[in-house]
């Protein structure tokens, strides 16, 4: 995938996480507003030319790749990982998800991914 296409995927799971939480399905809409991010993230480590295969990976690659080598913000860096961590509470804890918790996760995805977007236009 490029970076555009992952882009591009990012807005879509942005989109079905939208979706999700409209549908009264909290713990999947997280699992998405994860994904997108998860998604953006991909596109700027393929922007320095790093490629992860696994979760973890991605997450460790971004902050060592991009956040230290690069101006952007460790605040909307740090969103990734909070992202993962609710996405794995939301798919794991088998408890119903507050709303609030569903809004806050796609407002900090959609946060993410604009960041991403932002950094990766001014390239």
């Amino acid at each position: 995938m490029s970076g555009a296409d992952l882009l591009a995927r990012a807005q879509e799971e942005l989109d079905a996480a939208n979706l999700l939480a409209t549908g009264s399905f909290g713990a999947q809409a997280i699992s998405r507003a994860y994904f997108a991010a998860f998604y953006a993230a991909e596109a700027a480590l393929l922007s320095v030319g790093e490629t992860r295969s696994k979760h973890a990976g991605v997450i460790a690659a971004f902050g060592q790749r991009v956040v230290r080598q690069t101006p952007f913000s460790a605040d909307d860096a740090r969103l990734l990982r909070s992202l993962f961590e609710r996405r794995n509470e939301a798919d794991y804890a088998h408890a119903p998800v507050p709303a609030e918790e569903v809004t806050h996760a796609i407002e900090d995805s959609a946060r993410f991914v604009a960041a991403v977007r932002a950094w990766l236009a001014d390239r």
